[in-house]
């Protein structure tokens, strides 16, 4: 059950249900750049470093803005008395897995905060019941590689990518694979087979998914560092690592590009891009890809034309069928949270989007 908003500019908005669609609508996003700078401190600085000497009187502020925003936003969109009709026929589908999909291209669509829209005469989207789960799809994707149908399995192998580069900030390698196999081991003994990569370098999750000789991996699930250059400060090192993804990026500057640090021989950073990243799992035909990784779907600012700059997009556009990647920088706890009530909701038999629908508190910062 699902309500689309297409935009096929970053002005223009579609709103389409059971076959039906409005014209293009005129839309004009409510939030401002400061809004969404206080949103990103709020979850990023605010969240992490709430014990110590911060502004809570800000962040209080901004907590009550919320609603308003998700309200703001909800009128951007269903101003139309076309559109209108169309979410209450689908709000009206009082079913489970309702989903909500955002169609663009544009970073300023896709970035702007989604999860907040809200009902000025009801509530969040995601307090309905049964929910309502919101999710991104980058038009255009298509352009790349065709992405390959997942066939059903009574049985999955996920792989452990856990990168932990001697010259990166640490984070604890332990926690969230524990959160992880716990999740499993609740919901589905031995219907998914977990191995780990070790050592995390690119090289060594080649071999592990050209070999024939072992099972064929349905998940991948990267556990480590990534990063978004936008202004091409990480180029000489990214140079060292991946040349050939960097030249396939085709950005002569190497700004707007998404990097994972994986490990190198002597276990320090691997920058390694998604082009080179996406065209190995494509080939490999695996059917998820799990990004646990600070900024690896953020994209470029607001004016930025390049919509594939990230490693989510460009996985995406290499044909992967589904990518699970993060905005902002994120909480290790909150991570361990959220990826354990996901893999228990993905083996129980739920979509993507109800999989991910968590209530974690943030307690610990990334």
């Amino acid at each position: 059950m699902e309500l689309n908003l297409r935009f096929p500019e970053n002005n223009q908005v579609i709103v389409k249900f059971d076959e039906q669609e409005t014209d293009r609508l005129d839309f004009s996003s409510p939030l401002s750049a400061a809004d969404r700078e206080e949103i990103r401190w709020y979850l990023e600085t605010y969240a992490a470093r709430y014990t110590t000497d911060v502004d809570d009187k800000r962040a209080e502020g901004i907590a009550k803005k919320f609603r308003q925003w998700g309200e703001d936003l909800f009128n951007a969109v269903f101003q139309n008395r076309a559109a209108q009709r169309l979410f209450n026929d689908f709000q009206d589908e009082n079913q489970r897995g309702r989903l909500l999909t955002i169609s663009a291209s544009h970073p300023a669509i896709l970035s702007l905060p989604w999860e907040l829209l809200c009902d000025p005469q009801g509530t969040y989207l995601f307090h309905e019941n049964p929910r309502i789960s919101i999710r991104r799809r980058l038009a255009g994707a298509g352009g790349g590689r065709r992405p390959f149908k997942v066939q059903v399995k009574d049985r999955l192998r996920l792989l452990f990518v856990v990168s932990r580069p001697s010259d990166a900030g640490f984070i604890d390698p332990r926690g969230e694979a524990m959160a992880v196999l716990n999740a499993i081991q609740k919901e589905a003994a031995g219907r998914v087979e977990v191995e780990f990569l070790r050592p995390a370098t690119l090289d060594n999750l080649v071999a592990r998914l050209e070999d024939s000789r072992q099972p064929p991996v349905d998940i991948v699930h990267f556990d480590g560092h990534g990063v978004f250059d936008l202004d091409g400060r990480f180029q000489e090192q990214a140079k060292h690592s991946d040349p050939v993804g960097l030249t396939k990026s085709g950005n002569e500057n190497g700004g707007n590009i998404g990097y994972l640090l994986f490990e190198d021989k002597e276990g320090k950073k691997a920058l390694i891009t998604a082009e080179t990243l996406g065209d190995m799992l494509n080939r490999q035909k695996v059917g998820l890809i799990v990004l646990s990784a600070c900024q690896s779907a953020a994209m470029g600012g607001e004016d930025g034309e390049d919509a594939m700059g990230s490693v989510a997009a460009r996985l995406t556009h290499a044909g992967i069928p589904t990518v699970l990647a993060m905005t902002y920088s994120v909480l290790v706890t909150t991570a361990h949270q959220l990826f354990a009530k996901f893999y228990q909701g993905l083996v129980s038999g739920a979509g993507m989007g109800e999989a991910l629908e968590c209530d974690s508190l943030i307690s610990e910062s990334r």
